[in-house]
């Protein structure tokens, strides 16, 4: 089941619980290649939907665990009721298959987030982030033996996030997944809207290849989508021998895609994706996070206290002049540059007392005092914080360390521009710039040989953007630039021994400073020659050995 409401008592019963229908769970057993001898846990049962699908394809050496005992009990095959994570990995089976809970941290018991924090076993994979979810992924591995076969439906979150890295990492190490099937944001459950995802893993197996089908549809799944998908998936074992095999049919995309290695999120790249491939086989690559410091912009709590109008500056004195800082917003941003000037904002953070406020910055009390009901209910992250203070500096000092960066909004849909925009900053003399929390900025380490005009005509041009729009962290079409996803960015590095590089740097390096000189937008087509160029000569070709679904070449 999938839970999403409040789990009210100690032993873990949900109020809010979501049930698999009857053809999900057929369709999911009919991804079971094992026969029907062998040995499966259902370590949720819920109503019982999976045991009375497996019971009717005649498995009957079944264990299942429900910790409510008031479901199930029209099941055919037997359930234990206790809690699962209570239950020590020693037995071992040949198939766990169901549908695990999806419940917030702060809605698990406080038992077992303390347990959670405490224990060797469960602390390197959960923490203050994490959903009941991986702990029911990471504990039904433990339960497989050798070549056994984990077939869950969840939610996508897990595959992508920062905090899924330790589990995605021990799944990585202790075998492969061989499907995932992304449902995107077709309905599968009643009241539920969430990405939903099928997965197919595989226990002590190294394939070089997953398995992917993608149904992008705001229809819902039924029974004619889960044939149809059956149907792409035996397409795709039959052309296992082709790693460019690709079939696109309407709302269905089928496809191979390398392994996921590793703690790196689940991104699969279809064949048609050839120039994001060949980024992901440059060798001398580095990443944002490698060559910069990141860090999302500041909070005040309410914007339209702080900020002021042109008109306003006149009526400021001298201490309230030097008490502005110059704030970018993401609407403020454009693809290279800054679409406007920076907006004035106040920064009282360093008086100390209303008196002095009132006293010496007469304009800012008086604006301020307009909102100062608002001001004080403010979210305030546990502190103590005057009304006339911003309540969240977070990384001002980042923002004074730089005086050149590089601005990006936080969350960015594509399909409204068609690009992503990451802007220069250059402060002025003894004025930096700073941004607010919709505006994430990147800050080019010093030592970093190649110029910033050369990593921001990366970032804009269209194989890079290309990349982040496949490989990057979006939801519901809106891409997270926070810090940790624009941390995995790739930005290949130049050889400076090798002279055709040092001139596709030269001439992408100079070509930014035109179109930041002159607002040439329209030399972005020769940025993104340069480009492709570039990557053409970085690239280098991985072969892989090809993937056979069968038992015999497992071992």
């Amino acid at each position: 089941m999938i839970a999403y409401k409040k789990m009210n008592n100690r032993n873990g019963k949900s109020l809010g619980q979501y049930m698999t229908p009857k053809f999900v769970a057929e369709f999911m057993s009919s991804l079971i290649g094992k026969p029907q001898s062998a040995s499966i846990l259902e370590p949720d049962a819920g109503e019982g939907v999976f045991l009375e699908v497996l019971y009717e394809k005649g498995f009957r050496n079944v264990k299942a665990y429900e910790i409510d005992e008031q479901m199930g009990k029209r099941s055919p095959i037997k359930i234990t009721y206790c809690d699962f994570l209570k239950i020590p990995p020693k037995q071992s089976f040949d198939v766990v298959i169901g549908n695990p809970p999806y419940v917030r941290w702060k809605n698990i018991p406080e038992e077992w987030r303390r347990l959670f924090k405490k224990s060797e076993y469960w602390n390197k994979i959960m923490n203050g982030l994490c959903d009941l979810t991986y702990a029911f992924i990471y504990h039904a591995v433990n339960f497989l033996r050798d070549y056994g076969e984990l077939i869950f439906i969840c939610p996508l979150f897990w595959t992508e996030t920062v905090h899924g890295k330790h589990l995605r990492d021990h799944l990585s190490k202790n075998g492969s997944v061989e499907l995932l099937i992304n449902l995107n944001e077709a309905k599968v459950f009643e009241q539920v809207s969430s990405t939903i995802i099928i997965f197919k893993y595989v226990k002590h197996v190294k394939l070089p290849r997953v398995k992917i089908i993608e149904y992008r549809s705001k229809q819902p799944v039924t029974p004619l989508v889960t044939n149809r998908i059956s149907f792409l998936i035996k397409n795709l074992e039959l052309h296992a021998e082709k790693p460019d095999f690709y079939i696109e049919d309407g709302s269905y995309r089928a496809y191979l895609s390398e392994q996921f290695i590793g703690g790196e999120p689940w991104h699969p790249v279809p064949p048609t994706e050839k120039i994001v491939r060949k980024i992901d086989t440059i060798q001398d690559i580095a990443h944002i996070g490698d060559i910069a410091e990141i860090g999302n912009g500041m909070v005040s709590g309410l914007d339209a206290a702080f900020k002021l109008k042109e008109e306003e500056l006149k009526a400021l004195n001298e201490h309230e002049r030097g008490s502005l800082i110059y704030v970018y917003k993401a609407k403020t941003l454009e693809r290279f540059f800054p679409s406007s000037k920076p907006i004035p904002y106040i920064f009282t953070n360093h008086i100390a007392s209303e008196r002095d406020l009132e006293q010496f910055y007469p304009y800012f009390h008086q604006k301020l005092s307009r909102y100062k009901e608002k001001l004080r209910h403010r979210y305030n992250y546990a502190k103590d914080i005057p009304w006339w203070h911003w309540v969240f500096l977070r990384n001002k000092g980042l923002f004074e360390r730089y005086n050149v960066k590089i601005f990006v909004p936080s969350k960015e849909r594509y399909n409204i521009r068609g690009y992503f925009r990451f802007a220069l900053i250059r402060d002025e003399k003894d004025k930096p710039f700073y941004a607010t929390q919709d505006v994430t900025a990147i800050c080019v380490k010093r030592g970093f040989r190649e110029s910033v005009e050369y990593i921001l005509g990366l970032l804009n041009s269209e194989p890079i953007q290309r990349w982040i729009m496949v490989k990057g962290f979006s939801r519901g079409g809106v891409y997270d630039f926070s810090e940790e996803p624009i941390r995995t960015i790739p930005i290949p590095r130049i050889n400076w021994n090798n002279s055709n590089e040092i001139e596709l740097h030269r001439l992408i390096a100079e070509v930014v400073r035109e179109i930041l000189t002159q607002k040439r937008l329209d030399k972005t087509a020769e940025l993104n020659n340069y480009v492709k160029r570039f990557i053409e000569l970085k690239k280098e070709a991985k072969i892989f050995p090809l993937s056979v679904f069968s038992e015999h070449n497992r071992n």
